[in-house]
């Protein structure tokens, strides 16, 4: 495979993805007309003509139009139809199912439909060269990208059209947000009429306009209600509504409740045909699914279909267990070493194969999931979406760790390395133990966002949210995940309800993180929903909504970073000299890994050692601790070139870890607050730790030498100062307020996660 420029890169080949040099003279051609299309559709789209014509209008009229609203009310089947019947750009249109994607998957996708160039991986430079010469209209499903990637994503094609679907608006400035709402009262008779496949009576259609205003015009469970038609019992009345999906389940026959249960239990990554019927043994998968996405029952995409979070519950919670590892691993793994599942065919998997490997890992199969992850490290590397790949060996080297496999292990270092070699961002350090935890820390960033889609429901009771800590970690609008052992018996089954519910809370403690992120795992408490997310600005993307991360590796976070040099041991304790109490005891876990950086090096070194305490993820092992704790990681360059730090990164880390501290624990208490006036005092404390911590953000401005860094500040005093006027409200009176500060949130991860990058991590 080509990678760089186009005249000179690397060639990734073999099983070892072993980096060439090579000189490279093709340059890409574009294609004419450029055309990628989602497949048409039998059912028309019923009762969306007005929202139709509202589009038609904003996307001849703006640049940037983005459909949100609720989960099933229609917006993919929307995006499809426009994508299908509006006129094209100049040079054509793409059409890309985004969910989990990051910004440079979809530019690559972007790229690969443009041009005809096979396996070619451009630079990011060169890509955005090509992107910002193209005229096209860009339709992007379930877009999940927060606002700093989704503006970089939408400066790269610069001269195109994009229209995205989410389920949250975006604050992105310059952006024009529709809000799609359920269907009319005529138009939810119309849709129960078609799928009866009759005219309703004037008694049945009274109750359908009464069932539309219970359901809120909800497409799927209108679906729902005329299936229970179906049955011969009639339409439902408004109180059978709550029991409505327990009997339709009920009354499946067993070969589509295996289905459910299959779909159910992968925390909403999607399955093709080709393994539903592999792993059920049947040939008519396709049919059976065709039959519950008529019914609402499961959604159906481009490349396979995903089970609804409140029919995955259902199923789930039934069965009493997930759908088993074992062959779900060993299917997956014979389909991808098959020679006829191309790179692209693994790259639109690579969510439930994330999983799966994961899913192994729990359930005492550690090595199946291993066998996995290196069966698939090859075509996803072909594939070119490179942030796809680095997720997948982030799960392959936790799981590798777990089955005590040394070489996969070093198969899944090597990877990585090679990843980062052919992206062109190679550490910047000669010590082997910080460049493997700067990979690390990258790969769990990635494997974060692959789950954190807003149709995933997600992963699972195995990635349970960590209390805090004051070590910088990485990736998720929930905290970092914590690993321990593996169960010895499967835990109960749980589905987390969608997770833009939950309310999230801002870590600035952690590096750059993923918005509420979702994770692998077997299944989270519906009640989920009133634990609020902690912001890890550990992840490179904070919008959208997330998932609590995993919590099944804590044991090997604390030795991660001897991984390389098992051999070497030595102390960080000049490292903890400068820490926090908390910092010196990471330091202590992780005092095998910098005898050979030497000098300065050992800073980096305090890495995982937080383990279950301090809630880090075997995967995000990079963090900072003595006298340059960053509010991002910055430590491989702290190590070599210490002058390279804008001033204002170091005056932020002497007291930003403290006030964090106290705003988190202040918080715990005013959100468990049993009444008006104590929750009035508590919001008083939360009101004094962000004054607190926008001194802090002032004394920094004030060092700060670079632009970008006084820009990122100037954004999160502001949004701190937001987030004082929220808790004001119930200073003044809890019991007439409301609490929603899910765009300041938001934005504020953003914010950070640009500050980190700017301070040099």
């Amino acid at each position: 495979m080509q990678v760089g420029d186009v005249t000179g890169g690397t060639v990734i080949v073999g099983d070892n993805n072993t980096v060439h040099l090579v000189k490279i003279t093709a340059r890409p051609v574009r294609r004419s007309p450029i055309s990628q299309l989602p497949r048409p559709v039998a059912d028309p789209l019923i009762g969306r003509e007005r929202d139709v014509q509202v589009l038609r209008t904003a996307v001849e009229t703006r640049q940037l139009v983005q459909v949100w609203g609720a989960s099933g009310v229609g917006k993919s089947a929307l995006l499809r139809h426009l994508a299908r019947t509006l006129p094209r750009g100049p040079e054509g249109v793409a059409y890309i199912e985004a969910g989990g994607r990051t910004a440079d998957d979809i530019a690559q996708a972007i790229f690969d439909i443009s041009f005809d160039a096979p396996k070619y991986k451009p630079s990011p430079e060169v890509l955005k060269e090509h992107l910002k010469t193209l005229k096209l209209r860009i339709y992007l499903d379930d877009a999940g990208l927060d606002e700093r990637n989704l503006r970089r994503l939408l400066d790269m094609a610069e001269q195109s059209t994009f229209v995205l679907t989410s389920q949250q608006p975006t604050a992105l400035s310059g952006v024009h947000a529709v809000q799609l709402a359920g269907l009319t009262a005529p138009a939810a008779a119309e849709l129960v009429h078609t799928l009866l496949g009759r005219e309703l009576r004037q008694d049945e259609t009274r109750i359908v306009k009464a069932l539309c205003a219970a359901v809120e015009g909800n497409p799927l469970k209108l679906r729902r209600i005329a299936m229970s038609a179906q049955t011969g019992k009639g339409l439902p009345g408004i109180t059978d509504l709550p029991e409505l999906l327990p009997a339709l389940v009920r009354q499946l026959a067993p070969e589509e409740r295996d289905l459910l249960h299959l779909l159910g239990s992968l925390s909403g990554a999607e399955l093709a045909a080709r393994h539903l019927n592999d792993l059920l043994g049947r040939t008519d998968a396709a049919t059976l699914a065709g039959g519950l996405v008529r019914h609402g029952l499961l959604i159906a995409s481009e490349t396979g279909y995903g089970c609804p979070p409140d029919v995955a519950a259902c199923v789930l919670g039934t069965r009493k267990t997930e759908f088993p590892a074992d062959p779900l691993c060993r299917t997956l793994t014979a389909w991808v070493e098959d020679t006829a599942t191309t790179p692209d065919d693994v790259a639109a998997h690579f969510q439930a194969l994330d999983l799966a490997v994961l899913r192994a890992e729990t359930r005492g199969s550690a090595q199946l999931g291993v066998a996995l992850a290196r069966a698939a490290s090859p075509k996803l590397a072909l594939s070119r979406q490179f942030d796809a790949w680095g997720s997948l060996l982030g799960a392959g080297w936790t799981v590798a760790r777990t089955a005590g496999d040394k070489k996969a292990e070093e198969f899944f270092l090597h990877e990585a390395r090679t990843r980062r070699r052919a992206i062109g961002r190679a550490a910047q350090t000669t010590a082997l133990v910080l460049e493997a935890e700067v990979l690390f820390k990258e790969l769990a960033t990635l494997h974060a966002h692959a789950l954190a889609a807003p149709h995933l429901s997600t992963a699972a009771a195995a990635l349970t949210p960590p209390p805090i800590h004051l070590l910088p970690a990485p990736h998720v609008v929930a905290n970092p995940p914590t690993f321990t052992p593996p169960p010895t018996t499967p835990p109960p089954v749980h589905v987390t309800p969608p997770v833009h519910m939950a309310r999230p809370v801002f870590d600035l403690t952690k590096a750059t993180q993923q918005p509420p992120a979702a994770a692998h795992a077997t299944g989270t408490h519906p009640s989920a929903v009133h634990v609020p997310k902690k912001i890890d600005l550990s992840k490179p993307h904070a919008s959208h909504t997330g998932h609590a991360p995993h919590s099944s590796h804590a044991s090997h976070a604390a030795h991660a970073s001897h991984a390389p040099h098992s051999g070497h041991t030595g102390h960080a304790a000049h490292a903890t000299h400068h820490a926090a109490h908390h910092t010196a005891h990471a330091a202590a876990h992780a005092s095998h890994a910098a005898a050979s950086a030497g000098g300065h090096t050992a800073v980096a070194t305090g890495v995982a050692a937080t383990g279950k305490a301090g809630g880090m993820s075997a995967l995000a092992l990079t963090c900072t601790i003595g006298a340059v704790a960053v509010v991002g990681v910055g430590a491989t360059i702290y190590a070599t070139n210490q002058s390279s730090v804008d001033p204002a990164c170091t005056a932020m880390a002497s007291t930003w870890s403290s006030e964090v501290s106290q705003y988190n624990s202040d918080f715990t208490a005013f959100q468990s607050a049993s009444d008006n006036s104590t929750q009035s005092s508590d919001a008083q404390n939360e009101i004094n730790d962000l004054q607190a911590i926008a001194s802090t953000v002032q004394q920094a401005q004030s060092q700060a030498k670079s632009s970008s860094v006084q820009s990122d500040l100037n954004t999160i005093l502001t949004l701190d100062q937001q987030l004082v006027q929220q808790f004001q409200t119930f200073a003044n009176g809890p019991q007439n307020s409301t609490f929603d500060d899910t765009s300041q949130v938001n934005s504020l991860n953003s914010a950070v996660q640009s500050l980190q990058s700017d301070c040099g991590s």
